[in-house]
């Protein structure tokens, strides 16, 4: 087996396909097993759900051993002992402070920034830097891409979405600079391309379009070196090899068919829809979610953002049978249907991150490990009972750890802080599992005591 550049790509037809890390892009003084764990890349992604939640049906009864699952939760169940579930966070920012209506557009600004957003629809958009970016910050240079920001609608940063606030806030967790939100990624064909398939520099958008509709599976313009490199690899790396390409080919085909369900509605049933995107909500999730663990897999990246809908999304979800609203069923008022209905949302928005880990799960380093014993999950939002708007005894939990490191000792518990800890401190604990020290970020007062 001969060594290889971990920047080896297939090249064909204009594009160029990354490669999973192989045995053979190992450096040979990696010789001990301790020196390959220091050197396994760490990994951190941010899910967001909107709304709230129905507080009974998501916090355990008892802190402890998570010894059972409230029905929001029951998703998790088979990563119990690679998660926390934590209460009593807060993210005092979003509150009003004096600016009236818009919980939802703080919520969503105040999520990853900790910061007050100033209450505008128009012109000075201001909020802070998100702990993503600080974090992606230090990965600069090291990877394709600094950090990737997907959601399953799409990003705004004009209009009045609540109350007098920009949609920019409620359409984005990802902030650059305190006046430039991160632009997400909601189609999953345009997100495949950007991650596979690059055009030449300068390419124009009618070039690209042709590029585009006359080239066959990018899989197959690349088969060739392919089959090329594979005469270099060991039989362990062959097989890695073919495993990654069948799960790009996998992801290519499920676009296409979503696509061609687009082009020809009366084959499939299916009003027309934007190029890419699923009609069904839960596979346009299961689709961004294995585009961004394969950019992970692939070193890609190591800094994601994933927002499941915007903040104060009024999506109805008919594959559960909630045809009501999102934000309609937040705001209850203890009505026993819309309750339940809205814990139903919940647990849907539950099984899309659990689907995530168990994607991590199932992706192997190059030392066998899971991509979850690297990888850290930071799942929540920034209001807590949807009803009331409040922002405190916030539903968050952290899955996985970083270079086989758990960010707490406490996983396979359920934390309950006392004394509406904030949630920045956690954000600050994730940026120093990531090798990011900070004194200070938004209104942390230290990393989270646990």
């Amino acid at each position: 087996m001969n060594a290889i550049s971990r920047r080896t790509a297939l090249r064909g037809l204009g594009c160029a396909i990354a490669l999973p890390w192989l045995d053979a892009m190992t450096p040979r003084v990696l010789a001990s097993p301790s020196s390959v764990i220091s050197a396994a890349p760490k990994r951190v992604a941010f899910m967001f759900f909107p709304n709230g939640v129905n507080r009974a049906h998501w916090f355990p009864t008892q802190t402890g051993a998570l010894t059972s699952f409230p029905s929001s939760l029951e998703p998790f169940k088979p990563f119990v002992d690679r998660l926390t579930v934590m209460g009593g966070l807060a993210q005092v920012n979003a509150e009003p402070q004096g600016d009236g209506p818009g919980d939802h557009a703080r919520s969503g600004a105040c999520f990853l920034t900790g910061a007050h957003p100033l209450k505008t629809a128009g012109a000075g958009i201001t909020a802070g830097v998100s702990i993503d970016q600080m974090i992606a910050r230090e990965f600069a240079g090291k990877t394709r891409f600094d950090s990737l920001e997907l959601g399953l609608e799409p990003g705004m940063t004009a209009g009045n979405c609540d109350s007098g606030y920009s949609c920019a806030y409620s359409a984005n967790i990802s902030w650059r600079s305190a006046h430039t939100p991160m632009a997400k990624e909601h189609d999953p064909r345009v997100l495949f391309e950007r991650l596979f398939a690059v055009g030449p520099e300068g390419e124009s958008a009618l070039a690209k379009s042709q590029r585009l509709a006359a080239r066959r599976s990018i899989l197959d313009g690349a088969r060739v070196e392919a089959n090329r490199l594979r005469t270099a690899l060991g039989g362990n790396d062959q097989r890695k090899l073919d495993e990654y390409l069948d799960g790009v080919r996998s992801v290519e085909r499920r676009i296409e068919i979503a696509e061609k369900s687009e082009r020809d509605p009366a084959a499939s049933g299916l009003p027309p829809k934007p190029s890419g995107v699923p009609e069904a909500w839960h596979e346009h999730a299961r689709l961004m979610a294995d585009l961004m663990v394969l950019a992970f897999r692939l070193d890609l990246t190591r800094v994601a953002t994933f927002m499941l809908a915007n903040e104060g999304s009024n999506r109805p979800y008919p594959a559960i049978d909630v045809r009501d609203g999102h934000h309609d069923v937040s705001h209850h008022d203890r009505n026993e249907e819309k309750l339940a209905k809205f814990a139903a949302i919940n647990r849907h928005h539950s099984e899309q991150c659990a689907y995530v880990l168990e994607k991590l799960v199932a992706e192997k380093d190059a030392e066998g490990r899971s991509l979850l014993d690297s990888t850290m999950v930071v799942y929540g939002g920034a209001i807590g009972d949807g009803n009331a708007h409040d922002h405190r005894n916030l539903p968050v939990l952290v899955a996985g750890g970083a270079a086989g490191e758990a960010l707490t000792s406490a996983h396979g518990t359920y934390r309950r802080f006392e004394g509406d800890v904030p949630l920045c401190d956690l954000l600050v604990s994730v940026a120093s599992r990531m090798g990011v020290a900070m004194e200070r970020f938004g209104d942390s007062r230290g990393v989270l005591k646990v």
